[in-house]
């Protein structure tokens, strides 16, 4: 092969390593890319010796061969890499599984997570929608019990949640107009939102329904504070201490600790909840410790054309990204979509 130039050179040797290291775990030498290039082994070590002062690939021993940096996978992901389409056999897979009868939301959730592990052979992870964001359409209260009060309330995701709140007071008399009131002057506000606009009505003593502006601001209050945590699903957790990096004692303990902090995960995956489509975290790119040997890929889903969630997979920085990219893709939008029907 003719290399044209030294930034050529480079993305030919990198692409090499990055491909061979993905596939063996192994550091890659000079001689095993000079035999791919028709290049010297001298040629191809001054080349290495260029990307290693430029951060993209590093040697975990001194006479040892090249693996790639967290800096050299990202270079590779946007500079080199060609995107593979997601080939019909797994697409099948994909849309098969999304075919079954799935009873709620909730079902399609907890089953994308074991969807994503199964076709990626990463852990599947999916964050459900933060409910308090999620935007109010109507609501039923119904007293049941002396300060209880049945909740039955619709989002304009199509989520309808049923739950019972206790109250301070006995509302039975003022029921009927709390519900009118958020029905008619709340509609498509998130619940953070209408706790806000409720607490300055408060605040201004002037508005003539004080009282059940009051007691309003209570029950969104207890709403929040039921729905103060997002749903989390893991799919293939074990997957990942298959994996060599993971072999040793230390690495997969921190894999673990980071399953069991649900704080942790809520982070890794949230970021900015207005950001819409795929992203790739790689090695230290992610915030949380525990999780700096590893890369993460997640993209958006959608309900009724609401941004509410992200799923992805976490694996070693080692990972196909070339293959996994689109089959994150793929399932966030056939999850999209099936949500939708079940929704409409």
């Amino acid at each position: 092969m003719i290399l044209r130039d030294s930034a050529e050179r480079q993305n030919e040797v990198l692409k090499i390593i990055v491909s061979s290291y993905v596939d063996t775990a192994l550091p890659v030498g000079s001689r095993a890319v000079s035999k791919v290039l028709g290049v010297s082994s001298a040629t191809i070590r001054n080349i290495m010796s260029d990307l290693e002062e430029l951060g993209y690939i590093t040697h975990p021993h001194t006479s040892a061969g090249r693996i790639p940096t967290d800096s050299g996978y990202r270079r590779y992901i946007e500079s080199l890499m060609r995107v593979r389409d997601i080939n019909r056999k797994e697409a099948k897979r994909i849309e098969e599984e999304y075919k079954l009868k799935r009873k709620s939301i909730e079902d399609i959730i907890k089953k994308t997570a074991e969807v994503l592990s199964g076709i990626t052979h990463q852990t599947g992870i999916v964050l459900f929608p933060k409910f308090k964001r999620s935007m109010f359409k109507h609501i039923d209260l119904v007293g049941i019990a002396r300060r209880k009060v049945l909740v039955v309330l619709v989002m304009s995701t199509g989520i309808v949640k049923s739950f019972i709140i206790e109250t301070e007071e006995d509302l039975a008399c003022d029921l009927v107009a709390i519900t009118n009131l958020l029905n008619s002057d709340y509609y498509n506000l998130a619940l953070e939102d209408i706790k806000e606009q409720l607490i300055r009505r408060l605040k201004s003593q002037r508005d003539s329904f004080h009282n059940i502006i009051k007691e309003t601001t209570d029950i969104i209050e207890s709403m929040l504070q039921l729905f103060s945590e997002d749903e989390l699903y893991l799919g293939g957790a074990s997957r990942l201490l298959t994996q060599p990096e993971f072999e040793d004692a230390g690495s997969a303990k921190s894999i673990l600790r980071i399953f069991e902090n649900k704080n942790a995960l809520f982070r890794l995956l949230e970021g900015d909840p207005e950001e819409e489509g795929l992203k790739v975290y790689i090695g230290r790119e992610n915030k949380c410790k525990d999780v700096q040997n590893c890369s993460i890929v997640t993209s958006t889903y959608r309900i009724k054309g609401a941004l509410v969630g992200r799923l992805g997979i976490i694996g070693p920085t080692r990972m196909e990204y070339s293959h996994l990219i689109p089959v994150v893709n793929y399932i966030s939008e056939t999850v999209t979509r099936t949500l939708r029907e079940l929704v409409e």
